[in-house]
């Protein structure tokens, strides 16, 4: 490392890792910040996680040419008895919720104009090429800090051989396709089915569409594609060729354990995906991901850098607690009926309080009296609450 600790190396180019980028150009005396990014911008890179809840965490404008392609006021809430339906069944519930910045975008579009941007301003890129773990001994070595956004398993784990701990929660399909979606293109739709998970149509325009399932928990598909198929044709958006589906896995732990997510030794900090965080209930990893990456700059700027593991954890707390509790609303009543009644109390909430606000939540759905008293009748409900409040869920701390 150089003795006046102005160099910085992010490993991974998407948004986590832009994030990281941006947040030390803000905030840090760095001489030298290095983006490593195995792909190249002008590629199609992702189709997954094409709704971003939050984007005025993208230094960005809001524009079709930035990637932001569709203003949403927020989604709807679909809750059904199953997957045994046609398609014009009525749910048992509808609820709408909103989510003001929010926008379905075209991420790699997206992507690419950020990294466009901060290497105006001097951040280098070095993309398409894959670092070794050799290499990335050599790049602990020659900057004075590194974030590792390189999602899972990273860079950082396969280096320490520590690949085996981190394995996907969710699995999901996904892919864009042509259709109608002109009734529903504000207020995208969410399909709560009877598993853990759930399907999705998100629409970029009139005519297009990111599509999607995605499944959590022990009960899983015997085929996926043909599941995603069923999904389609029951929630009446456009079956995807084969082709051109995706798919991708959201991490699962150990998340937040301080020896996963900072090395004091070589100022190695993980963020996103790398660091096994997204949200546990419904999927969300962009913009934990780009909190952290934040995060870890702030505390790299002021240097605090040993706090990140706490801080990290006291950010992420709240959000994984509402997450354990409103899974277990599924997991342990099995009960579509239940669920309808939970998803009604949500009206008109933001996003950001289903996700990261446990006691809005939990205002809500004492407000309806019989639906509380049902949630807790169980004793595995009893028990993710006892859990929840004290973090007992995959890292203790």
């Amino acid at each position: 490392m150089n003795d006046d600790q102005s160099t910085a190396a992010v490993l991974g180019g998407s948004v986590s890792g832009l994030a990281a980028a941006t947040g030390l150009l803000r905030t840090a005396d760095l001489d030298r910040v290095t983006v490593y990014e195995r792909q190249e911008y002008d590629e199609k890179r992702v189709d997954c996680g094409e709704a971003i809840n939050d984007t005025t965490l993208i230094p960005l404008a809001k524009t079709p040419e930035n990637g932001f392609v569709n203003d949403v006021d927020g989604f709807q809430l679909r809750v059904y008895e199953g997957t045994d339906r046609s398609h014009d069944v009525r749910p048992l519930a509808k609820s709408n919720v909103r989510c003001e910045p929010g926008y379905v975008c075209e991420r790699s579009v997206v992507e690419r104009r950020w990294a466009a941007e901060l290497e105006t301003r001097g951040v280098e890129f070095r993309t398409g090429r894959s670092v070794s773990t050799d290499e990335y001994a050599g790049i602990i070595e020659s900057y004075d800090y590194v974030v590792d956004a390189s999602g899972q398993p990273s860079l950082t784990l396969k280096a320490n051989g520590d690949t085996r701990e981190y394995t996907g929660d969710m699995v999901a399909l996904n892919a864009t396709v042509e259709g109608d979606f002109s009734a529903y293109r504000n207020r995208p739709r969410i399909f709560f089915e009877g598993y853990v998970g759930y399907a999705w149509a998100f629409p970029k325009s009139d005519r297009h569409a990111n599509v999607g399932i995605g499944w959590a928990g022990d009960r899983r598909p015997d085929d996926y594609y043909a599941a995603l198929e069923a999904a389609a044709e029951r929630n009446s958006f456009p079956v995807p060729d084969r082709a051109d589906v995706n798919i991708a896995t959201i991490p699962k732990g150990p998340s937040l354990d301080p020896d996963r997510v900072y090395d004091p030794e070589t100022n190695v900090f993980l963020v996103g995906d790398a660091a096994g965080i997204a949200n546990r209930y419904q999927g969300e990893g962009i913009c934990q991901g780009i909190r952290s990456a934040y995060l870890a700059a702030t505390l790299i700027a002021s240097g605090d850098e040993t706090a990140y593991p706490r801080k990290l954890y006291d950010r992420m707390r709240s959000e994984y607690r509402l997450a354990r509790l409103m899974r277990g609303a599924w997991v342990e009543h099995e009960d579509p009926a239940l669920l309808a009644s939970v998803a009604e109390a949500l009206e008109g909430l933001t996003i950001d309080d289903i996700t990261r606000r446990p006691a809005t939540v939990m205002r809500r759905v004492a407000g309806r009296p019989s639906t509380a008293l049902e949630l807790v009748a169980d004793a595995g409900m009893l028990r993710r609450l006892y859990g929840a409040y004290t973090d007992s869920w995959e890292y203790n701390a």
